[in-house]
C-alpha cells in the first residue's frame, strides 16, 4: 500500500486511507484501491456504483452487458453488487516492487472506458 500511496502522491492525487484501503478520484470517478496486505502480489482497483438498476427488471440486460465489457477488455470485471448496482474492477499481479508509472494510468483508463460502454448501452 506503501507504493501506491506514493504513486498517488507524485503524480498529484488526493487521498483517503480508509479501513478497506484507499480511496481517490481520478478523472471524476471513484476509485477504491483495496488493501490485499495478505497477497502483496495482486492489486485490484475498484470503480464502485457505476450504475444504479432503476428496477429489477433491468438485471437481465444489465448481466449481458457486464459480460460483453468483460470479454471486451483487458483486466476489467463488471459484476453486480447487492442485486441492483454495477462496479468495476480491474485485477493484476504484480512483482514486489512494481513501476506503477507503466500501468496504473492504463487501467484507471479501461475502468473509464468500461463505465462509458456500460452507460451507453443501458
Amino acid at each position: 500500500m506503501e507504493i501506491i500511496k506514493q504513486w498517488l502522491k507524485a503524480n498529484g492525487y488526493k487521498f483517503e486511507v480508509e479501513s478497506f484501503g484507499i480511496a481517490f478520484k481520478h478523472q471524476g470517478g471513484n476509485f477504491l484501491i483495496e488493501d490485499n496486505s495478505d497477497d502483496k502480489q495482486y492489486l485490484q482497483i475498484i470503480m464502485p456504483y457505476v450504475h444504479q438498476l432503476k428496477k429489477s427488471s433491468e438485471k437481465e440486460k444489465a448481466l449481458e452487458v457486464c459480460n460483453e465489457v468483460n470479454r471486451k477488455y483487458k483486466c476489467l470485471k463488471a459484476y453486480l453488487v447487492e442485486e441492483d448496482s454495477i462496479w468495476l474492477s480491474v485485477e493484476m499481479f504484480i512483482d514486489q516492487t512494481p513501476d506503477l508509472d507503466d500501468f496504473m494510468e492504463r487501467l484507471l483508463h479501461i475502468l473509464h472506458a468500461g463505465r462509458l460502454e456500460i452507460l451507453a448501452k443501458l
